[in-house]
């Protein structure tokens, strides 16, 4: 399958993406909702194609849980960009770790930020999440907060890293439930809804179960075959 993103060489590229590798600082708590911001990037758009680091510069004023989400939901929502398993779960793994480590804010290296694809496919990708986002946005809120405490920062990094290794790997869907788990994560940590997270960790342990599973099916039948 062919990667529906390539190296972006535009002018439109922003500074922070053409000057050096993308660093998304923390942002406030109380902001417009992240649906609307993407319909209103999606429906102006004026440039051919949109790099990866331009839709994360589109997050600056946010946190990093906001990247991680716009970056998780094509996992689970079906939208048509073949191929973007790879560099998406790429970026997912990198903010993992950052996470996992205790850092606010992602940073993105400059080559990976200049992944691009053509600005009509990104519009329609947005349009094709929207309705998923806007559904989880209302859903979401303050409960539990305790449960969404900044303790849970680094567990929930490590969590995402297994997952987003995951989604990297050429498993038949098996991009799908970790990439629910993530934006569940995301959302819950988010809206600091300690049951959004718990739902998400729910998933997220049956994900990794399954693949374990999988895997160990696919090794014995592999094993079965050679000894034949």
């Amino acid at each position: 399958m062919t990667d529906a993103l390539s190296p972006s060489k535009h002018k439109g590229d922003d500074e922070s993406v053409s000057g050096g590798p993308y660093v998304s600082p923390p942002g406030p708590s109380h902001q417009a909702p992240l649906s609307m911001v993407l319909e209103s990037r999606a429906a102006s758009l004026d440039e051919e194609r949109v790099s990866l680091g331009m839709v994360l510069k589109l997050l600056d004023d946010r946190s990093i849980w906001a990247l991680l989400l716009l970056l998780a939901l094509p996992m689970v929502v079906p939208i048509p960009l073949p191929g973007i398993s790879v560099p998406f779960g790429a970026c997912m793994v990198l903010i993992s770790v950052q996470l996992a480590v205790g850092r606010a804010h992602a940073w993105i290296p400059e080559r990976l930020a200049r992944r691009s694809i053509e600005a009509a496919t990104f519009a329609k990708a947005i349009r094709g999440v929207l309705p998923t986002l806007k559904r989880l946005e209302k859903i979401v809120r303050p409960r539990k907060r305790w449960l969404a405490g900044d303790w849970m920062r680094v567990p929930i990094g490590v969590t995402c890293l297994i997952l987003a290794i995951i989604i990297t790997l050429p498993i038949p869907l098996g991009h799908f439930v970790p990439g629910m788990a993530i934006s569940l994560f995301s959302l819950g940590m988010m809206e600091r809804d300690g049951v959004t997270i718990w739902a998400g960790l729910a998933i997220a342990i049956a994900g990794i179960v399954l693949v374990v599973l999988a895997s160990q099916g696919v090794y014995t039948g592999l094993n079965h075959w050679l000894k034949v």
